[in-house]
Formats: structure tokens, C-alpha cells, sequence
């Protein structure tokens, strides 16, 4: 007896072989897509590189030796970010603090005193680089970043103290007006959206503060000398740390 199978037989079988095979290869690249969507990986692309931002700080200002510069305050401000590679991105801003500062009296009897306390705003104007350190990805939804850059403090709504109110002791008064600075900082940013982003940040930007003329007269450094206290300085580069949270929207 043959066991080869009948024409009428062999249809049918072949028929559903050929069935199987179609569905089998049907399903080829949806088993690849599956594999592929289980490959995780903690690093994600930011898509979008422009980003403008809101933030609020404090700024732990340095008085000087002599504690005659701004003092402390709280800053708001507002920043402009634009992406230039991969992990650089340029950066743009602008801050704000109500400061105060101590009228220093150097021919005080006794030695120079502080004597009074007067406003000393001031408007910061930044131009820096932000450096991802994860380049434009993110990790596991972070990224950290460095900082980089300088600018200028112009003194705005500073006050005038009635204890140099002397045309005679004009060259004993400090103020502001246009003092450059450099800084560097460290940050990351979270995203609790793909339009926002958190960042925290702190910063420590080098301002350089510059004595009144009449700090360095001849008489007058014999009055600091006699005092035992420090000497004035010409000009000096004082760190001012900085933290800040920034509410970023990206286009």
C-alpha cells in the first residue's frame, strides 16, 4: 500500500503550511519591535534647544575686608538658553537685588566705624555657557550641566548716607556704579513635562569691588594703620556664592 499522499490529501495540508508560514513572517517584525521596545536605556534626547526661563535665588554677597560693599539679598531674574552643539548651549541673562550696604566713616574718632546702613541695588547682566554634562540626553530623567561666564553689576536705587552728606567727604563714598564679574556654577534640571524644566543651581560669581579714592590717601592709610585694622585695597575680586531655582519653558 503507498503511503504517498492522494492529490486530494495533499492539498489541503499544503494549503495550511503555506497559512502557517505567512502568519509566521506576519509576525517577524512585530517580535522584533517587542524586542526592541524592552531594550531601556537610562539616556534620553531633548529634542528642543531654545528654552527662556523665570528664577529666584539668594545671593550670599561679600562685603570686603573693610565691609563697605553691597551685602546679601534675595535675586529674581529672567534667563534666554540656546543649544550651539550637543552639550553647549548658550546663555543670556539678567538679575535683580535690593541689596543693602554699611556706610563705613574711616576719620571716625576712635577709627573707622561702620555708621550707617543705605540701599544698594543693583542689575546684573550675565553672558555665559551652559555645559551638559550628559551632552543634550537626559539620565533617567537628569541632567547635569556646568556653568560659565561674566558680565557686569551696574548699581541702581543706592542711597546716600547722611553721615558723608560733607561735599568734603565725596571722595570717602562707595557706591556701585559699573563693577564687571566672572562666574562658574554647577546645576542639574529635572522635567516634569517635555515644555518645562526645574533647574537648580549654584554659583559663584567673582565680583570685583573697588575702594573710594579717599580710602587710599596717604593720611587716610595712616588713620587704618593706627586703627590696627586692615588695609584698603585699591581693588578686590570677592567670591559671591549664589542659589537659584529657575522655571524653564522650552519652544
Amino acid at each position: 500500500m503507498s503511503n504517498r499522499l492522494s492529490p486530494r490529501r495533499r492539498g489541503p495540508l499544503a494549503t495550511g503550511l503555506f497559512l502557517i508560514g505567512l502568519a509566521a513572517l506576519g509576525s517577524y517584525p512585530a517580535t522584533l519591535e517587542a524586542q526592541a521596545e524592552r531594550i531601556d536605556s537610562p539616556f534620553r534626547w531633548r529634542e528642543t534647544g531654545l528654552r527662556v526661563g523665570l528664577f529666584a535665588g539668594h545671593h550670599a554677597a561679600n562685603r570686603g575686608r573693610l565691609e563697605f560693599g553691597q551685602g546679601p539679598t534675595q535675586v529674581v531674574g529672567a534667563k534666554m538658553r540656546v543649544r550651539a552643539s550637543s552639550p553647549l548651549s548658550l546663555e543670556l541673562g539678567a538679575t535683580y537685588g535690593a541689596a543693602n550696604r554699611w556706610t563705613l566713616d574711616v576719620m571716625a574718632d576712635g577709627g573707622p566705624a561702620i555708621v550707617d546702613t543705605v540701599a544698594a541695588g543693583w542689575l546684573r547682566a550675565d553672558v555665559g555657557a551652559q555645559i551638559g554634562l550628559t551632552g543634550a540626553r537626559t539620565w533617567n530623567g537628569f541632567h547635569p550641566y556646568g556653568m560659565i561666564g561674566g558680565g557686569f553689576v551696574f548699581g541702581i536705587d543706592e542711597g546716600a548716607s547722611e553721615a558723608l552728606a560733607d561735599q568734603a567727604l565725596e571722595p570717602f563714598r562707595y557706591d556701585i556704579s559699573t563693577a564687571p564679574h566672572i562666574y562658574v556654577g554647577l546645576g542639574f534640571e529635572i522635567f516634569p513635562s517635555e515644555k518645562i524644566g526645574i533647574g537648580f543651581e549654584i554659583r559663584d560669581y567673582l565680583i570685583r569691588l573697588t575702594s573710594p579714592d579717599g580710602y587710599l590717601f596717604p593720611a587716610t592709610l595712616d588713620v587704618f594703620e593706627a586703627s590696627g585694622g586692615p588695609a584698603p585695597e585699591g581693588s578686590v575680586w570677592g567670591h559671591n556664592p549664589e542659589f537659584g531655582i529657575s522655571i524653564w519653558y522650552y519652544f
